[in-house]
Order: C-alpha cells, then structure tokens, then sequence
C-alpha cells in the first residue's frame, strides 16, 4: 500500500481494487505475507522476584489517629515483616526510631534499620526459604567430605579419615543444643550461647576453637548454583566469646631421659621395643606400627636390613594403612647404632610381616598398647598419664639441644621446612654418610636398659625353644 503525494489518499493495489472498490475497510494482507505490529504485545505484568523491592515498612507514634498532624516531640516507632525460616507466616518487627521532626524524616530512619538487618536482601529471603537445620546439613557435609566432594582447602587433596574423626565427635557434641535449629538463625548469639555451654562443660580452649570451626564449616557448606554461600557469616570471635589458645598453657607432656629410662625398665618384650624407637627416632606411634619387613618399596614403610633406616611411606589409622599425616612425613629416618642393634636382635630371623604384629599378623592397635602398656606402667611408676606423643617431644628437645642443622633435624621429624626444596636442601638429605655420622653424634639421649627382652614376644624364641637348646 502507498500515499498519493497529491491528496495523502492511500492508494489500494489492483489485486484488491476489484474486490473492494467502495469498500472504506482496511484490506486484508495478500496471501504469503504476514503481519508485522509496529509496537510488540506487552507481556500482563505479575508478580516477580527479581522486580521486588521490597517493604517500606510503616511509622507511627502512640495515641496518634490519622488525621492528626505529626509531633516532633513525640518517640516515633517503624513496623515491619519478617520471614522465620521454619515457619509460614510472618512475624512483625518492631523498632524504636527516636524523636524525628516529620514523618518523612521517620521513614527515612526506619529505611536505614531495614537495610543495616538486610530484611530486602536476597540472601535473606534465599535463607529464608532455606529451612536445613544443623543436623541435617552436618551429615551432608560429612559425606561429601567421605565421597571426596570436599577437598582440603589449601592443597586440594583429600581430608584424612583421622580429621573426619575428630569432625563427627564435634558434631556430636554440638548435636544435643542446636542440632534441631535451622541454619539461617544460627548467628553470632547462637554460637555465643553455645560456647558458654562448652566452657560450662569444662572442654579445653582447644576443643572450643575447633568444635567452633566445625560448626562454621557446616553453614558455609550450603552454596547456590553459582557456588556463593547461602548463609554467610561475619562472625565476631570477640563477641561470641571464643578463647584465644596459648600454647604454653595446652597440655602437651614430655619426659625427660630418666623417665624414657624408667619406662623402658617397667615394661618388656615388644612394648620396650617399640617405645625405645619412638623416643630414639621421633617417629609417630602410626608410622611405627607400619614398617613392614622385607624389600624397600614405595607403597608401604620397610627397614633396611641392618635396621638402621626406616622408609616411612605409609601410615596406620584404626588398622589401616594410609598415607602419612603430611607429604613432608614420607622421609627416611636414620637411627644410631644401639637402637638398630636393638632392632635386629627382636627382629631375629624373620623376613617378612609387620615388624609390630599381633596374634594374627595384623598391626598393633595403639589403642590396645595405650590400655595394656602404658597407661599401667606410667600409673605405677606415678608418672602423669600420657600418650605416645610424648616419646616424639623427647627426640625433637634432644635433636635442638644438639649441634644438628635445622634442616635435618625438620627433616627427621616429617616437619615442613621451606628450604626442603631448595636445590642445596635436597643434596644434603639424599647425602646418607652425612645423614647417619650426624644420627650418631646426637645419639638416643638415654640409655638402653640392660635387661632380656622377655620370652614369648612375637619375634622372639619361644619358650619351648628355649628350654630344648639348654637341655641340649
């Protein structure tokens, strides 16, 4: 169609002149061609999340009807809605906004306590709407930990079943307060309240600070699909009451050369072994309960054959091996020549199995040795009760007190040290003279006891044999 440029009449094609000559109707589209609408159809308005601004909320002052004009003398108080998570409908919330000259004035203050509580935020609605309690966000954080979902944070490997250990104890203990208490109200109060329970239970400034990290690592596990937090936190350790951990004040026992001396003395056999060589090598008690007799290898802990290296590769937690507590504990130990002579003569003639075995071939529970060893011994030479721990504090005390560079001792000890990858660093600890005069000058730091080793130890000539050759 088209416009006479002499009288602005719209000119109707041929095809439709004849059908519709005195028509003054629009004419249809010719057949093949569609309609195009110069303003496109607006799409009814409803409602929308991401158009929601949120409320104003209402002012008003006491004994004050709607035709009355506003007192600025009077206190003025603003009203809101609120979402609880748990909960369907709304509860109100009240503020006191002081005395304010106008109305507008008021609604301006009340604005200002609406966005500092981020009442229209939406991480308040999204929390709001997310109604996950402790407990069952707890136990989905623990299995992705277990599924491998949840990795460590700085390097990006799997968390040690020992650390998930101490999380499911954390979560334990917190379960029975606020277990059933949705995620988005546990806040700075909540875990006030809860720290206050721990102190009342007596728990160490320790178990404090890390039942707290736990329940902090359970709200930030909640992400949305972008991988952001649903709940975050700015926690105020000041506020909450969190203890400060002081170092010289945590338990951490140690004993002196008499003492190693003395216990050596209280027990026999395998026991006396295996604390000998935990005090004269610094091991861990779940690396000592791993060396295996027989070829050195890369995929579990051996010991050379004239026992004085031991090749920690491997770990054993609740009767499995794992790998060790850090990269830097896969290492190689050197031990003087008296521990090794120890070694040899318990290890005897076998070739093969754990040099630490029970009954059955399996590896030493340190459990058991704790409740059948050491705890007795300790308790009846009155000496404080401990752990296996305190055999390693005693080889790091002596390895300071000696000339040893600090490289090796941290090297020893599985300790990460910043110079280990240093080009220098690495020719002095793949330098094994070096490595073993230096084993030698420091020593064990106690002397061995003089005593037999005991007869009926695994590893050790039965009693029959024994009673046959001297009949002999």
């Amino acid at each position: 169609m088209a416009f006479s440029k002499q009288d602005g009449a719209r000119e109707v094609p041929e095809e439709v002149a004849g059908v519709q000559a005195n028509s003054i109707a629009i004419a249809p589209p010719l057949p093949g061609r569609d309609i195009v609408f110069g303003t496109p159809k607006r799409r009814r308005k409803g409602p929308c999340m991401s158009r929601r601004r949120g409320q104003t909320g209402y002012v008003w002052q006491k004994n004050q009807n709607g035709n009355k004009d506003w007192d600025a003398t009077a206190p003025a108080y603003g009203q809101v809605w609120i979402d609880v998570p748990g909960k369907e409908k709304r509860q109100r919330k009240f503020y006191q906004l002081g005395e304010c000259r106008t109305k507008s004035e008021a609604r301006r203050r009340l604005k200002e306590m609406i966005e500092r509580d981020g009442i229209n935020s939406t991480v308040e609605v999204t929390q709001s709407i997310d109604s996950t309690t402790f407990s069952q966000q707890a136990e989905l954080w623990i299995k992705a930990i277990e599924d491998g979902r949840v990795l460590h944070r700085g390097k990006r490997t799997r968390i040690k079943p020992a650390t998930v250990a101490g999380y499911k104890s954390a979560i334990e203990w917190m379960t029975p307060h606020i277990g059933k208490m949705p995620l988005a109200n546990i806040k700075n109060a909540a875990a006030k309240e809860l720290v206050t329970k721990m102190k009342q239970a007596e728990l160490s400034d320790k178990t404090i600070v890390n039942y707290v990290h736990v329940l902090q690592s359970v709200i930030a596990s909640v992400v949305n699909g972008e991988g952001e937090q649903v709940h975050p936190r700015t926690w105020d350790s000041h506020f909450i009451g969190l203890p400060v951990v002081n170092p010289k004040k945590q338990n951490r026992p140690t004993r002196t050369a008499k003492e190693i001396e003395k216990i050596l003395a209280a027990v026999t056999g395998r026991h006396r072994v295996l604390y000998a060589l935990l005090a004269g090598s610094g091991l861990r008690i779940g690396e000592a309960v791993a060396i295996r007799l027989g070829p050195m290898s890369d995929d579990y802990s051996t010991i050379s054959e004239d026992c004085s290296t031991i090749y920690i590769r491997q770990a054993v937690w609740r009767g499995k091996e794992q790998d060790p507590k850090t990269q830097a504990a896969v290492r190689d130990v050197d031990l003087p020549k008296e521990l090794a002579a120890l070694l040899s003569e318990f290890v005897c003639d076998r070739k093969e199995g754990f040099l630490f075995r029970s009954a059955s071939g399996k590896p030493l529970s340190p459990r058991n040795i704790l409740r059948d060893s050491l705890h007795p011994a300790l308790l009846a030479l009155k000496q404080p009760r401990a752990g296996f721990h305190c055999f390693r504090r005693f080889r790091e005390s002596m390895l300071q007190m000696s000339d040893a560079r600090n490289l090796l001792i941290d090297y020893w000890m599985g300790h990460e040290n910043r110079e280990m990858g240093t080009r220098y660093a690495k020719q002095l600890i793949e330098n094994i003279e070096w490595r073993k005069r230096w084993a030698e000058k420091v020593g064990l730091g106690f002397k061995l006891p003089a005593l037999p080793l005991g007869i009926g130890q695994l590893g050790q000539p039965s009693e029959a044999k024994t009673q046959s050759a001297k009949a002999a």
